[in-house]
């Protein structure tokens, strides 16, 4: 093997590589050594990848369930309750009215008062429902498509 004085050092070595076939079955056989590990601990990953997956998916499922049985208590608690809001409101009344009777000794006066709780508690009722309805129909999410459209169609005007 003669040496190039104008090749540089690199470029000899690789030549001296090609020309000996051990050192480049060497070389293949260790790519190849690496890339049979690569791929097993790919496939590894891969596998204990889906059985986390797995266990997370088992895992929102029964959280999911718990959830469920929970929303379930806790709705009919609620309904339960409601009778008795409505209950002790009318005691509520009833006492007040009655103390105004005890002060008055006018049943009218009594009755009235008893009348007048429970239509304040109307108009107040109305009045939060007119509040809450008015919150219904997603005004930001229309506001924000209407934006968009305006934003396609001067973008469509500009072409």
């Amino acid at each position: 093997m003669s040496i190039n004085s104008d090749q540089r050092p690199e470029d000899r070595s690789c030549d001296a590589n090609a020309s000996n076939p051990d050192i480049s079955a060497t070389d293949t056989s260790k790519e190849d050594a690496l890339a049979k590990s690569l791929a097993d601990q790919l496939m590894a990953l891969s596998s204990q990848t889906g059985v986390a997956v797995k266990e997370l998916g088992d895992l929102f499922r029964l959280e999911l369930q718990l959830s469920f049985g929970d929303a379930r208590r806790l709705l009919l608690t609620w309904l339960a309750l409601i009778p008795v809001i409505i209950l002790t409101w009318i005691s509520a009344t009833v006492l007040a009215a009655w103390l105004v009777y005890d002060f008055s000794a006018s049943v009218t006066l009594a009755l009235t008062t008893f009348m007048l709780l429970q239509m304040l508690l109307c108009t107040f009722l109305l009045i939060v429902r007119k509040r809450f309805r008015k919150g219904l129909g997603f005004k930001r999410t229309k506001t924000h498509a209407k934006r968009l459209l305006q934003g396609m169609t001067e973008t469509g005007d500009q072409r």
